[in-house]
């Protein structure tokens, strides 16, 4: 038999790279090499597993499951092994798969004919769906059959409503198990028909173990440096993260720092705009597009958030712990919210406008200058530069009330050396002279006080009233709360809403607000109160104040200031034979004084309070 001469090309020389393309097709990377195979290699989804192994074990697995979660946490792997758990030859007695009989072989190598796996986001139209219904009731090899359905969330109306019947009635050998990354989007049809379970994203720290545990099992050159920047790259995902780890791999286990948004996080800081800027142009510059700058922007700033009000994300590794950190110490809450809301509204704007670099810009110039923006913002940024001014000393408040006396004390007399003093001042705790009180140092009238007080209760804080000055030639201005003031500009403020400190701030409401002389006031808070000299306390202050109030009703609009003054004597005779302090101290003395008033002046037109004379 003659031999065949084979040419170099042919030979040796062909068969190195017949054994290098071997090799480099046979390579899987990391997130396939490492796929669980068994529901004690899922990591991070404890209560999924929990739940498919005690069904298994129970022999009450569902007819439908929904997992749904973000990307990388194990959806389809959960399946997969409940696939191999369900038709396993030798089955665990906790429902592990053996993973060395033929059925786990052929599920793991994806040959088997009993579980079968769909798209549906590229076969997502009621023809396809017929299609794979058609198959359903077909038998297989094993004892059970899993259909798999990814991204059931893209079916179309058609699809979904095909698949309905069958999903809650399927047979008996037939298990769906459904995944989506947007439950939101699946019809409630589908998910009220389905056990649901959720997988959530794996702590920092869980991943860096897994990670340092893959790193030791394939023999790779990674230091911690690696390690620290693959996690902070998946984010929580396994698969994403150990793709980065092959990414890191590939370069020699040499990881390219890119800091450009922690440069950009200190800019807004700082509220540096050049710096923001230019931390833009940098990051563009190494390929980044504007979008996934201002989301990697907005993570910071949310990661600085949670960190500022004491829950912090698990998924945080050590560097970017310590960045949220140093940036939540230097910006307040209110400055991180705000800048939020910015780049928020940036990102969607971003998908349609014509440069995306300009938006971006745009947002950060906001941000950094917030007292550029003409109403709240930059009115809650100059607040916040005042309470940042304030913060090194005390803040200053408000000076209390102080009143004259006819002898006030050394302290009294120097503090108030420039503010009149009135030595016919009564002391009784229920007196007080109806002409207009002068203002005080301290905040003016005893019913500008309590406005003070109730501007304060309800969150305000008014600005004291400013001390008016006589004026060399003329009278003086009007002086706030007093008697002209309130002629040219009547109060809005609802009497009921005020409540009085001392028993001179009933007098002077009843005064401004009702019209009542102080001697009407006094008898009726004896009447209601008791004629000892006990301190009052403020809810019998306010009980006598709403008294007053009542005993006026109907006869006077308690809204409407009284203009004429109160004092002034009425020059007509008066009937001797009634005496007007009997009518005073009775119960309702208020009624029965305006009657007689009335029976004394026939034709005039009387008000609460003192009576006018019109007409005689």
């Amino acid at each position: 038999m003659p031999q065949i001469a084979w040419p170099p090309l042919l030979g040796t020389g062909v068969a190195a790279p017949r054994a290098r393309v071997g090799f480099v097709m046979a390579y899987q990377s990391l997130y396939r090499r490492y796929r669980p195979q068994t529901f004690s290699e899922i990591r991070g989804q404890r209560h999924v597993v929990a739940a498919l192994q005690n069904a298994v074990v129970k022999g009450e697995v569902g007819h439908a499951y929904l997992l749904h979660g973000p990307r990388g946490t194990g959806k389809t792997t959960s399946a997969r092994v409940l696939a191999k758990a369900l038709n396993c030859e030798a089955l665990g007695a906790d429902g592990e798969p053996c993973g060395a009989c033929e059925s786990c072989v052929s599920i793991e190598h994806g040959r088997s004919f009993d579980l079968h796996e769909l798209d549906a986001a590229s076969n997502n139209k009621v023809e396809d769906m017929r299609d794979l219904l058609s198959k359903v009731n077909l038998g297989t090899p094993g004892r059970a059959k899993v259909y798999i359905l990814d991204e059931v969330h893209m079916l179309t109306s058609q699809a979904e409503n095909a698949l309905l019947k069958t999903l809650e009635e399927p047979p008996a050998h037939v298990t769906w198990v459904l995944a989506t990354t947007e439950p939101h989007k699946v019809v409630e049809t589908i998910r009220s028909r389905c056990q649901v379970f959720e997988l959530s994203l794996l702590p920092a720290d869980e991943m860096a173990e897994h990670v340092r545990w893959v790193v030791a099992d394939a023999g790779l050159d990674v230091d911690d440096d690696a390690v620290e920047y693959v996690v902070a790259a998946g984010g929580g995902s396994v698969r994403d993260t150990l793709s980065a780890l092959d990414r890191v791999v590939a370069a020699g286990g040499v990881v390219a720092v890119d800091d450009s948004t922690e440069v950009l996080l200190q800019a807004i800081a700082e509220r540096n705009v050049a710096g923001a800027l230019s931390a833009v142009g940098e990051a563009m510059s190494r390929g980044r597009d504007p979008r996934t700058i201002g989301e990697t922007a907005l993570v910071g700033l949310r990661d600085a958030f949670l960190v500022a009000m004491g829950a912090p994300s698990p998924r945080l590794s050590a560097a970017q712990r310590e960045r949220a950190e140093r940036f939540a110490a230097e910006v307040s809450p209110a400055a991180m919210t705000r800048a939020m809301e910015t780049l928020g509204v940036a990102l969607v704007s971003l998908r349609q406008a014509p440069d995306p670099r300009v938006d971006l810009e745009v947002a950060l110039v906001r941000i950094c200058r917030p007292e550029s923006e003409q109403g709240l913002d930059g009115l809650t940024m100059r607040i916040e530069a005042l309470e940042r001014q304030l913060a090194g000393g005390a803040v200053p408040a408000l000076a209390p009330t102080v009143r004259a006396s006819p002898e006030p004390s050394a302290p009294q007399t120097q503090q108030l050396a420039s503010e009149p003093q009135d030595s016919q001042q009564p002391q009784e705790p229920w007196a007080m002279t109806t002409q207009p009180e002068p203002l005080q140092t301290g905040g003016g009238s005893p019913a500008a006080a309590a406005r003070r007080r109730l501007a304060q209760s309800r969150g305000s804080d008014p600005a004291p009233a400013p001390v008016a000055s006589p004026a060399a030639d003329g009278p003086p201005p009007p002086v706030p709360g007093s008697s002209t003031a309130r002629a040219q500009k009547p109060a809005a403020v609802d009497p009921r809403d005020l409540r009085p400190a001392t028993p001179s701030d009933v007098v002077a409401f009843a005064t401004e607000h009702l019209g009542m002389e102080a001697s009407v006031v006094i008898a009726r808070a004896k009447d209601l109160l008791g004629d000892d000299a006990k301190e009052r306390t403020e809810d019998d202050l306010v009980r006598v104040w709403h008294a007053l109030i009542d005993d006026q009703q109907g006869t006077h609009s308690v809204s409407e200031p009284v203009n004429e003054p109160v004092n002034e004597p009425v020059n007509e005779p008066v009937n001797e034979d009634v005496d007007l302090s009997d009518l005073v101290d009775a119960p309702d003395h208020a009624d029965q004084v305006l009657e007689h008033i009335a029976d004394l002046f026939p034709g005039a037109e009387v008000q609460s309070g003192e009576p006018t004379e019109k007409e005689q």
